[in-house]
C-alpha cells in the first residue's frame, strides 16, 4: 500500500473532518441489490407508501384486506389494522403523515372508488370522498399536497386518459387536463414539482411512452421515450433521477423485465443501471433514506402457473476502490491521487453516476463507509490468489476452486492485493472447473496484473473465448467476448497495459454495450447484445485452447466476475 506524505495526510484529515462536519447526507455510489426479510404473504397487484421511515403494504387481491408494516432499521414485518374495503391494484401515497388507499379492483369486479385514509400513528381508518370516475389500474402522485390520479381502465372501456385532482385539506375533487396517450398500469413519479408518466399498457402491449405534467400550468409535455417499453413496472426517485424498475411487456406472453433504466430529467436521456436481481412485474417500490426497496410481484406470464413472490430486495452502496473487500485507508489514499480530476473510480457521489469531479461529496461517501467490510452479493467468483503454497487455487465466494498447473510462483505480499501469483509465459496456468454463468444477464470481470507481452492472455473460458487478453501486435487490452456465430468481432483498445507497470484491467456487458476498463477508465466501447457466455471452465493465464504464445508472463492478482455492470 502506498505510504502518504506529511501534504496528503493533512489533505486527507482534512477532508475526513469536513465529512464529519457535513455527513449526515445519504448519496450512492455503485449499487447492488440486497435480499431482505420476505414480506409474511406473497403479492401481487399491491401498493406500497412510505411514512416515518417505514413501508406500509396495502391490497393484492379482490379479497384482501390486510396491511403490513415494514422497518427498514429492524428488518421486520407486522401487521396492522385491515384496510375497510378489500381491492386489487389499488393506489396509494402519503400525505401529512397519513396514507390514502384510491380505486382499485380487477377483471373480476367492479372498480372501487372508494378513498379511504389511514394513519399510521393511530392504526386508524377514515373515508373521504370517493373518486370521481370509477376506474382500476391508474396511478397516483402527490405534489404541494394535492393527489394526483392519472390513467386507468373502466373494463369495457379501455384505456383513460383522466387526471383528477383531490385536496386532502378540503376532501374535494378537481379535473385536470388529460394526457395526451390513454394509458392503464402507467407508473409514475415526481422530480421538482413535475409529474412523469412512465410506460403502461396502450391496450395491446406494453408502451415507452414517456410523458411530463406541470401542475402549475396544467399541461403536458412529451419526453424520451423510455428505452424499454413495458408496463406494470416501479418507478422512484434518487438523487433527482428516476429509477423504471422491472415490469413485462405483455402480462400473457412475457417477457419479464429485471430492466433497471435511469431518466435524467435535465438532460432528458436514459441510462442502464444494474438489474434486479429477478424479472419481476406487478411490483411495489419504495424509497427509505436514500435506497430503493422492490417489494413483492409476479415471477411468470400468466398463460401457464401464475407465481407471485413476498421477496424485497434493497439497493445497497458499494464503495471499495481496489477492490479489495473492504473499505480502508488504501481507498482514501486512491480518491487523494485523483482529487479534482474526472476519474470515474472515486466519482462516487452524487447517485448514480457521480458529477464528473472528485470532490469533498465524494470523500463524504467514502469516510461514512470507512473500515466497512464489502458485501457483494453480485460477486460469483472471486480469487484472491494469496495462497502461499500448494495447487489449489481458491474462489472465495466458496464455488469453483481451481488448480495451478506447471510451475507458478506464489508471492506472498508482492500482489497489488496482497499476495499474487507469478506465472513464467511457458507452461503455467490456471483451470477451474465450470464458469460462473450469467445467463444472458449483465457481468463484470476484473482482474489487476502486471508484465505480459503482446498476444498473452490474462483470462479466457476453455475452447471458447479469450475474455481478457493482449493484441498481438501491440500488447494493449482487448476481448473476444461477443456474439455468437460468425457475425461476432473482437473488441479491441489502444491501451498498452504491458508496460511493467500494475494495471487493474477489466470488462463489462450491461445487455446493451461492451467496455474494456484499464485502471477504472474506459478504453474501448461498442454496442453489443447477447454476448456468447458458456458455463465451459476458465484459464488464467494462457489462452482458450493453450497455443503457444499466449502463456501470460508475469503477475495476476485478484480475479472477480460480478453479475452485474460495475461501474469502476
Amino acid at each position: 500500500m502506498k505510504r502518504l506524505n506529511e501534504y496528503r495526510m493533512r489533505f486527507v484529515l482534512v477532508g475526513f473532518v469536513v465529512a464529519i462536519v457535513l455527513g449526515g447526507g445519504r448519496a450512492k455510489a455503485d449499487y447492488t441489490w440486497m435480499h431482505k426479510a420476505d414480506m409474511p404473504t406473497v403479492r401481487y397487484g399491491f401498493s406500497t407508501s412510505v411514512v416515518g421511515g417505514k413501508v406500509y403494504a396495502f391490497g393484492g387481491d379482490s379479497r384482501f384486506r390486510r396491511v403490513d408494516e415494514y422497518d427498514p432499521q429492524t428488518n421486520t414485518w407486522t401487521q396492522k389494522a385491515d384496510m375497510p374495503t378489500a381491492r386489487h391494484f389499488p393506489s396509494t401515497c402519503a400525505v401529512n403523515e397519513k396514507i390514502f388507499v384510491i380505486g382499485g379492483g380487477s377483471v373480476s369486479m367492479p372498480p372501487v372508488s372508494k378513498v379511504e385514509v389511514y394513519d399510521p400513528a393511530t392504526d386508524n381508518w377514515a373515508e373521504k370522498t370517493g373518486l370521481p370516475t370509477q376506474r382500476i389500474w391508474m396511478s397516483t402522485s402527490v405534489v404541494d399536497g394535492i393527489i394526483y390520479v392519472i390513467g386507468g381502465q373502466v373494463i369495457g372501456q379501455g384505456e383513460l386518459c383522466i387526471m383528477e385532482a383531490y385536496d386532502p385539506a378540503t376532501d374535494t375533487w378537481t379535473r385536470k387536463a388529460d394526457m395526451p396517450t390513454r394509458r392503464s398500469f402507467i407508473s409514475t413519479s415526481v422530480v421538482d414539482g413535475i409529474i412523469y408518466a412512465i410506460g403502461g399498457w396502450g391496450g395491446s402491449a406494453g408502451l415507452s411512452t414517456m410523458s411530463a405534467y406541470d401542475p402549475l400550468s396544467d399541461t403536458w409535455t412529451r419526453k424520451a421515450p423510455m428505452p424499454t417499453a413495458r408496463y406494470l413496472l416501479g418507478t422512484r426517485v434518487v438523487g433527482g433521477k428516476i429509477y423504471a424498475i422491472g415490469g413485462w411487456r405483455h402480462s400473457a406472453n412475457g417477457p419479464l423485465y429485471s430492466t433497471v433504466e435511469v431518466y435524467d430529467p435535465v438532460t432528458d436521456i436514459w441510462t442502464r443501471e444494474g438489474d434486479i436481481p429477478i424479472p419481476t412485474a406487478g411490483l411495489s417500490t419504495n424509497v427509505v433514506d436514500g435506497n430503493i426497496y422492490v417489494i413483492g410481484g409476479a415471477l411468470t406470464p400468466h398463460n401457464g402457473v401464475f407465481i407471485h413472490t413476498s421477496s424485497v430486495y434493497v439497493s445497497d452502496v458499494i464503495i471499495d476502490l481496489n477492490g479489495d473487500g473492504s473499505v480502508n485507508a488504501a481507498d482514501m489514499c486512491i480518491m487523494v491521487d485523483h482529487w479534482g480530476e474526472n476519474y470515474s473510480l472515486c466519482d462516487i457521489a452524487p447517485p448514480p453516476l457521480g458529477d464528473g469531479l472528485v470532490d469533498v461529496e465524494d470523500l463524504i461517501v467514502l469516510a461514512e463507509h470507512l473500515f466497512e467490510d464489502v458485501d457483494d452479493p453480485t460477486l460469483m467468483a472471486h480469487w484472491l490468489l494469496d495462497e502461499a503454497e500448494g495447487t489449489v487455487v481458491a474462489d472465495g465466494t466458496g464455488g469453483n476452486d481451481g488448480h495451478a498447473l506447471g510451475d507458478p510462483v506464489w508471492l506472498h505480499d508482492g500482489g497489488q492485493v496482497n499476495g499474487a501469483l507469478q506465472l513464467d509465459g511457458v507452461d503455467d496456468y490456471v483451470v477451474t472447473g465450470a464458469a460462473p454463468n450469467p445467463e444472458g444477464n449483465s457481468y463484470s470481470i476484473f482482474a489487476w496484473i502486471k508484465g505480459g507481452a503482446p498476444g498473452q492472455v490474462m483470462l479466457s473460458q476453455m475452447d471458447k473465448a479469450n475474455w481478457l487478453g493482449t493484441d498481438p501486435s501491440g500488447g494493449a487490452l482487448m476481448t473476444e467476448l461477443t456474439i455468437p456465430g460468425r457475425n461476432g468481432r473482437a473488441l479491441g483498445s489502444q491501451a498498452m497495459i504491458t508496460d511493467g507497470s500494475w494495471h487493474r484491467i477489466g470488462f463489462v456487458w450491461d445487455g446493451s454495450y461492451r467496455r474494456l476498463y484499464v485502471d477504472g477508465v474506459i478504453v474501448a466501447e461498442d454496442t453489443q447484445d447477447n454476448l456468447d457466455v458458456s458455463s465451459n471452465g476458465l484459464y488464467f493465464g494462457t489462452g482458450k485452447v493453450m497455443e503457444s504464445g499466449t502463456f501470460f508472463s508475469g503477475l495476476i492478482d485478484d480475479i472477480r466476475i460480478y453479475n452485474r455492470a460495475v461501474s469502476p
